[in-house]
């Protein structure tokens, strides 16, 4: 099954240039892969797990379905740490599969 969701991953704080942490992929064939990757990011950085209630992961998949990923970015905050998700299309995934 191709990917439909494809993102760049980078945390640090909200409005900095520059993130606390290099990029990192995720891949998601499914809404349900996209949202256990959202709560393992969530659980990584330590955020509160009620933060997954930013993404309204039914509309966002709905979107990400009707249009690629690749215009569908989105943050979650905590404080004034922010995850930010950055789409990708897919010749921007295998370029970052391929570093």
């Amino acid at each position: 099954m191709p990917h439909i969701a494809n993102y760049a991953i980078t945390s640090g704080l909200s409005g900095c240039y520059m993130p606390n942490s290099g990029p990192h992929l995720v891949t998601a064939s499914t809404r349900k892969e996209l949202a256990a990757a959202i709560r393992a990011e969530i659980d990584f950085q330590g955020f509160p797990k009620s933060c997954f209630d930013q993404v309204k992961i039914r509309n966002l998949w709905r979107f990400i379905s009707r249009n690629g990923s690749s215009v569908a970015h989105f943050r979650i905050t905590h404080g004034s740490e922010e995850i930010a998700f950055h789409g990708l299309t897919e010749t921007e995934t295998a370029a970052f599969e391929a570093e």
